[in-house]
């Protein structure tokens, strides 16, 4: 195993992170916290900071993945990536994107840290352009910019990162405040973002499915490649991560009469629960993003081993 191999996921896993931060951000902020409580005053304030940190971490990705792509599509590693830097900007399709990805970010800076509901939606609308860069840039831009596999991808990235993130930001910034707000107001909040993380989930199942299906050239490809083996690694954190969430909504939530502070406490172990899942799930799906996927596997496996630096370079796009 490579060292810019080991890199090229973690800066993925911190991209999917960071992500997940910026979309739960803006969502839970719009949709989920409620409107004029002045409770929810503090953690707004939390979820500005949130979402320029989660901005800026995706900057410094950014930056790591460009550096990382033009070692490998140079062929000469990290070492040669700063001078393939122009050509890979001016004359790839990633280059493209990256740069889309990077006027994208800058303008959220400021967006992120807005108070308004108008420029956070302009914000949250920014943010589902930085996920479209994810699916563009990753396997599923192999079918084209406007294929229906992308378009897919992106649901799935943004429902996703859309689910989890909402878990972090409940988890780190708004349960541990909400002892103090009344039983109802504590309800009603975790009430709408199940009724958004349902949405979301079934996007999120639909949408992987075909993904599973457009990758895996047969069922037995789960435990006959790496890319395989990883999916059902992750497909089993994912289940997990359902049944707790299933738990919180019908077993936790139904119980909440014992007093907002008892149901906060019940709320965060439960939330916490399925936001460390979360992160374990973000970590397969930085695995596969580096790996070749299983539809290339056994094709690449009878390819003369001096063909492997082009090989790389087309997988890697």
């Amino acid at each position: 195993m490579s060292l810019p191999l080991v890199a090229a996921w973690l800066v993925r896993w911190v991209g999917f992170l960071a992500l997940a931060g910026l979309l739960g951000g803006f969502v839970v902020d719009l949709f989920v916290l409620p409107v004029g409580a002045p409770e929810a005053a503090v953690v707004r304030r939390r979820l500005r900071s949130l979402r320029v940190a989660c901005t800026t971490l995706l900057l410094i990705a950014a930056g790591g993945e460009m550096w990382l792509r033009s070692g490998t599509m140079s062929g000469g590693g990290p070492g040669a990536a700063m001078h393939a830097v122009p050509a890979v900007l001016m004359r790839t399709h990633f280059g493209s994107v990256w740069i889309a990805r990077l006027a994208g970010l800058l303008a959220l800076l400021p967006l992120s840290a807005a108070s308004s509901r108008r420029f956070l939606r302009l914000g949250a609308l920014a943010a589902l352009g930085i996920a479209l860069t994810v699916s563009l840039t990753g396997h599923a831009g192999d079918w084209g910019d406007v294929s229906l596999t992308a378009g897919l991808d992106w649901v799935h990235v943004v429902t996703a990162t859309t689910w989890t993130g909402g878990l972090f930001v409940l988890a780190g910034l708004v349960l541990r405040d909400t002892s103090r707000w009344p039983a109802a107001l504590l309800v009603d909040m975790m009430r709408r973002f199940s009724a958004l993380a349902a949405w979301c989930l079934l996007a999120v199942v639909l949408t992987g499915t075909y993904g599973a299906w457009v990758q895996l050239p047969a069922v037995a490809a789960l435990w006959q490649t790496v890319y395989g083996r990883v999916l059902a690694i992750k497909i089993l954190l994912v289940v997990s991560l359902v049944w707790w969430g299933a738990l919180n909504r019908y077993v936790v939530l139904p119980r909440l009469g014992g007093g907002p502070a008892s149901g906060a406490l019940r709320l965060t172990v439960y939330v916490t629960r399925e936001a460390m899942l979360a992160i374990l799930v973000f970590g397969c799906t930085a695995v596969l993003g580096e790996s070749t996927p299983a539809r290339h596997a056994r094709h690449l496996e009878h390819r003369p081993a001096a063909e492997a630096p082009e090989r790389e370079g087309r997988v890697i796009r």
